[in-house]
């Protein structure tokens, strides 16, 4: 029992969602709380080699290809709208969106919610530029099974998993590894 009792702590404090039960309604999330909103620590995911290929299906119905991003590096965020640390994370993987895409990252949102149709009100309200797919399980899957979410998986440029994160991404902690890995120098910092 005492071996039992960290893990269960751990599990209990871990910043992330699991799947919604189907008696679970889907829709707005609430507001996340302070331990919700907590950062996780990126985990080296050098084990799980190259990044599974996909297409799959955008909100306008159009498609989009992991290929697409070959020689870019690649975030690769599945989320869901019932996940509050999902949608809490949503603006600051925006910012790191517009800021970097130009140096060569990506931001991939990949939803696990089965219709376009509760994930547009929700990319609308919270203005992500980033693209957005739906995936019917066969993605989340091929990166191992996504049981909790958000979980961001940091592709390099050649197409290999770099790191995996679940929980929310801390954008602030990697953001020296992301512009290390787009040829970037340090983000200056400013002195009060």
């Amino acid at each position: 029992m005492k071996t039992l009792l960290p893990l269960l702590l751990a599990l209990l404090l871990l910043p992330a969602c699991e799947p919604a039960g189907e008696d679970e309604p889907l829709g707005e999330a609430a507001p996340a709380t302070p331990q919700e909103a907590a950062p996780a620590a990126p985990t080296a995911a050098a084990d799980l080699g190259p990044a599974p290929a996909f297409t799959l299906p955008t909100l306008g119905g159009d498609s989009l290809s992991l290929r697409d991003y070959r020689g870019e590096v690649v975030l690769l965020n599945f989320w869901a709208t019932w996940c509050t640390p999902c949608i809490a994370e949503m603006p600051d993987l925006t910012a790191l969106h517009e800021e970097l895409e130009p140096h060569g990252l990506t931001v991939v949102g990949i939803s696990v919610n089965e219709e376009a149709a509760l994930i547009q009100p929700f990319a609308e309200r919270l203005n992500v530029t980033y693209p957005l797919a739906l995936d019917d399980g066969s993605v989340a899957e091929a990166y191992g099974g996504v049981w909790a979410l958000p979980t961001t998986y940091l592709i390099d440029a050649d197409g290999q998993i770099v790191q995996r994160v679940i929980g929310l991404f801390p954008v602030e902690e990697m953001r020296p590894q992301l512009r290390t890995m787009l040829g970037l120098p340090p983000a200056a910092t400013s002195s009060s």
